[in-house]
Order: C-alpha cells, then structure tokens, then sequence
C-alpha cells in the first residue's frame, strides 16, 4: 500500500519582506511576524514552501535541523496549510486559525464536536468549527465516515490502515473534538451551535480579506441585476397618508434628553380610544419615509431618519392593523418613496397566525393596536456586501426599532420592540418567496391606557 505524506505550504496572500539589515518578516493583513535573520538555505525553503512541498524535499535544500524548526515556527505562527496524500491523490488538508490558539482537550470517547459542522466546499467537504485551531478540508469522502465517528468506526477501505489514525490525530490537534466545556461550563452551554458559528462568521477574522471576500465587495455587480429600491409587488400605494409639518413638530417636540429618559416599553393599550390613521402616519413619516435617494455603483440608495450599511436600506415595515380609527384592519406595507399603504391581500387566518405568534414575546395578553413587521429584502444587501450582510440587517432592525421608541415617545404613545416572530406565518400571509424577502423584527404601537388604568410597562 502506498505510505502517506506530509506536505507543507504557505498560506495563500503571505509576503515575505527583508529589512535592510537582513531581518525577515512575514506579512497578511493584518498580521505580521518577524523571523529574525535567516540564512540563504532557509529563504530557499520559504520560497519553496509557494508550492507544495514535503519535509524530505525541503531538507534536502536546507539542514533537516534548521528546516524542521522553520516549519514549525511557521505553523505555529498560523502561516502555513498542511496536506495529506496518499501517493498522488489528496487526502485532506489542514488550515490554522489566527490568532493561533490552543485547541480545547477533547472528552473520551472522543466526538465530533457539537459546534463543529461539515459542508460542501468545492469538490471536498470543509469541516470546522468556530472554537477550532484548525479546519479540515476532505478531499476524499471515504474519510468522512471517520470524521462523523471520530475513529468509532472500521478503517475506510482502499486506504492505508495510517490514513484513519492520522485523520484522527489532526481533528484532535485542531479542536473538533468535543470537549467537556461545550456542555459542563457555562461559557461553552451557553451558546447554541448555530448562534457562535453566526457570530464567528459574520466578524472580520484573518482568513477574511476586506473588500475581497468580506465587506463591501460588490461581488454580484455584472452578474446579477441589483434589487430595486422600491418593493416591486407593491409599487403602488393604495391609501396616501398623513405628512406631519416637520417646522410644527420640531417646534413642539420634548427635547431628545426628556425622550430618551422617558422611554418605556408599553405593553397595554387603550383599546376604547385606538390610534388614529393620521397618527399611524405620522409615526412612519418620522420613522421610515425616504427623503432622498441616489445611486451606489448601480445600487439605488436613499437617505432615511435611521441609517443604515452603504444607505441601502434592505427594510421593509408591514403595518399589521388590529384597531385603528380610519383604517380597516388587515396587512399593510408601507410605501417609503411615497408616504402610503398598500393592502396586502392575506387570510384571516394567516393574519391571527402572524399577530398571535409576535404577541406571545408579550406579557399580560394584550393585541397590540398595530404590529410593524419588519422584513428584509436581503438581496439589497447582500449584493454589495459578503459575509456580514445578515449580521448587518439585524443591527439595522435595532437601529429601526430605537428610531420607532423614540418617535412614539415623542408622541406619548406605547412603544413596545419584541423578540419574537414567525417568518413562516410572513410568508404564508405575504406569499413571498422566503429567500428574497423574509420577516426579522417586530415591534407593537397603540396608544396608553389613561393614568387611572395604569400601564403595563417596563424597563425594556
């Protein structure tokens, strides 16, 4: 059977820098290390370690001596990737984390971790996990059994009995193993799988190249039209509402200090005396109305009273009715460009199924007079922006949500955010397609009970 091999190479973007007095450096944003001064043998090695190469063929360019503790230097240093084949054909490789951590001791028996997942990746599968030194990209499936039982199972057939053992060892050595943290300390229970690997994944990390492969990198212009900034299945507003006179309100508004002090979340309301339909305008003219637009390298954009990543304003708000004087009940969009509403046909059921559902994250039962639901249309982010762009419209439905606390507390009303909704009832009542257009933030309006009644309110 043909033996394994261990191949060496320095990770994709690496430079090597000398100073004038011959020290070396290594750099990849936004990392940088320095080497001290290294002999003519040793930059041969690095500048063969561009490719592929095993440590037989390096130490026959450089002392084994000096070689071994350059590589080794260099994997601790996160700037190296490993390969394993098996005559010709790959098996595996290995990529370091940075900042190069200390894996955490696996449990016995060992198992895959709980946070670790396993994808498509190419023509192989990528194995990692957000805890991990490392990650492992399966070139051959066989192993993959070895990988989901960590070693529990026979060895793969048409390998060396070493290939499964090997395999092993470098999940061990990379932290994809289970570890007793995960589940017996609070810091490891407390995080649901896919919650750290959303947080792991939407943060600027080493292996993320800004304005390559995260960030603002424009990556579907050419290839994709950009979504329009106004929602194409309802263009046309059916109802015009109320526009405020901007001089009247910032004449007779409290100061932002006594707002913000004021600021309660209200979960009763006076159902004998409901919001009217020109409050409900009002509040969205001071919340959401676009006041200008322009155009981002092919993506239209506009400027609104609460900001938002490259102004592209993904949001939409859905005004769910309940009892408003001058407005019949039902499912509303709001229509920013044009300060109006348009119906949105839905069933009576959909529509209990969509305010029940945001209503259980209230307390004492009560409905609220109306329900924004805010939605996402993602692509008017995600195609300007990889790999933060979902962690960005979340940050913008707290943005949104504090402008409708604010407003509503200028205007003495009951503001109340909540932290529940079922996007499967938005979808059932709006019938978009969930890949497009999907529901992420709730937040519940009415007007106060009277001072006599009490309130139910909060300190959230």
């Amino acid at each position: 059977m043909t033996t394994l091999r261990r191949l060496y190479r320095l990770t994709d973007g690496v430079r090597c820098l000398t100073s004038g007095s011959g020290a070396t450096a290594l750099l990849r944003w936004p990392h940088a290390e320095k080497f001290g001064r290294l002999t003519p043998r040793e930059h041969t090695v690095l500048r063969e370690l561009v490719d592929d190469r095993s440590i037989t063929e390096l130490t026959a360019l450089c002392p084994a001596g000096s070689t071994t503790a350059l590589v080794a230097a260099l994997a601790r240093g996160g700037w190296t990737e490993t390969t394993v084949v098996c005559g010709e054909r790959r098996l595996y490789s290995t990529r370091t984390r940075w900042p190069p951590r200390r894996p955490p001791v696996p449990a016995r028996p060992g198992r895959l971790s709980r946070f670790a997942s396993v994808g498509r990746d190419g023509d192989g599968m990528l194995v990692a996990s957000p805890t991990a030194a490392r990650s492992l990209r399966i070139a051959d499936t066989r192993l993959l059994e070895t990988v989901m039982t960590a070693g529990a199972s026979h060895p793969p057939s048409g390998l060396p009995a070493e290939a499964a053992q090997w395999l092993l060892t470098d999940l061990e050595d990379a932290g994809l193993l289970a570890g007793a943290e995960e589940t017996d300390e609070l810091r490891g229970a407390q995080w649901s799988p896919h919650e750290l690997a959303f947080h792991h994944d939407s943060r600027l990390r080493r292996d993320h190249l800004m304005g390559e492969d995260f960030g603002g990198t424009y990556w579907a212009k050419g290839r994709f039209d950009p979504p329009p900034a106004r929602h194409p299945a309802w263009a046309t507003a059916d109802i015009t509402l109320h526009r405020p006179d901007p001089e009247r309100l910032h004449a007779q508004d409290p100061p932002l200090s006594a707002v913000m002090e004021r600021r309660r979340s209200i979960r009763s309301y006076a159902d004998d005396d409901p919001l009217t339909v020109e409050e409900l305008g009002e509040f969205l003219f001071r919340t959401a109305r676009v006041r200008t637009t322009g155009q981002d390298t092919g993506l239209e954009v506009s400027d609104r009273p609460w900001p938002a990543g490259g102004a592209a304003h993904e949001l939409e708000v859905y005004p769910l009715v309940h009892n408003v004087q001058g407005l019949p009940p039902g499912l509303y969009h709001y229509d920013p460009h044009g300060h109006g509403l348009s119906r949105v046909p839905a069933t009576a059921t959909h529509l209990r199924w969509l305010m029940t559902s945001a209503a259980a994250g209230m307390n004492g039962g009560a409905t609220p007079q109306v329900l924004f639901v805010i939605a996402t249309r993602y692509g008017r982010l995600s195609w300007k922006y990889r790999a933060m762009a979902y962690a960005l419209t979340l940050k913008h439905v707290g943005v949104l949500q504090q402008t409708m606390y604010l407003a509503a507390t200028a205007m003495g009303l009951a503001p109340c955010a909540l932290g529940v909704g079922d996007a499967d009832a938005f979808a059932a009542a709006t019938g978009l397609d969930v890949l497009e257009e999907t529901s992420v933030g709730e937040f519940a309006l009415g007007r106060p009970p009277s001072p006599e009644h009490g309130e139910d309110g909060g300190a959230a």
